[in-house]
């Protein structure tokens, strides 16, 4: 099973143009509602005082909504290098050759074959050791 080479790029190009896309519909909600609030304005006037303010307000939310974007980029970005990064290390692991393999599973079998001779005498020295002691209480007893 192989898995794309630029998974994590690709997953980071596919949601930064919908990012993108929402911040620039938001920003021109945002534009929209200002002219119109500008032409009430211009209607019924407003004194400097208050555009200041509502202009000062209306940049501070701009830029608190450019850091929520940047923030979330970032950790999207984040995220697709660790998803590049495990598929390298997979692609590492899936790209063993044969040989190498092969010489892995030798060791683990000679491994499993010296804990089995091991674990028999064990059990061997266990059972002689019970036996023993059954003979023993056997003769005590009687």
């Amino acid at each position: 099973m192989t898995i794309p080479t630029d998974i994590g790029i690709e997953l980071f190009k596919s949601f930064a143009p919908m990012i993108v896309a929402v911040g620039a519909f938001a920003i021109g909600l945002e534009l929209l509602k200002q002219k119109i609030e500008k032409k009430v304005r211009e209607k019924n006037g407003e004194p400097p005082e208050e555009r200041i303010k509502r202009l000062t307000n209306n940049l501070k939310e701009a830029i608190s909504t450019i850091s929520e974007i940047e923030k979330e980029l970032k950790e999207r970005q984040a995220l697709a290098e660790k998803v590049k990064s495990d598929y390298e290390i997979y692609q590492k692991l899936a790209d063993l050759k044969k040989e190498e393999v092969d010489a892995v599973t030798q060791a683990l079998r000679g491994e499993l074959r010296e804990e089995g001779n091991k674990s028999l005498w064990i059990s061997i020295f266990i059972n002689l050791a019970f036996f023993m002691v059954g003979i023993f209480a056997t003769k005590y007893i009687t």
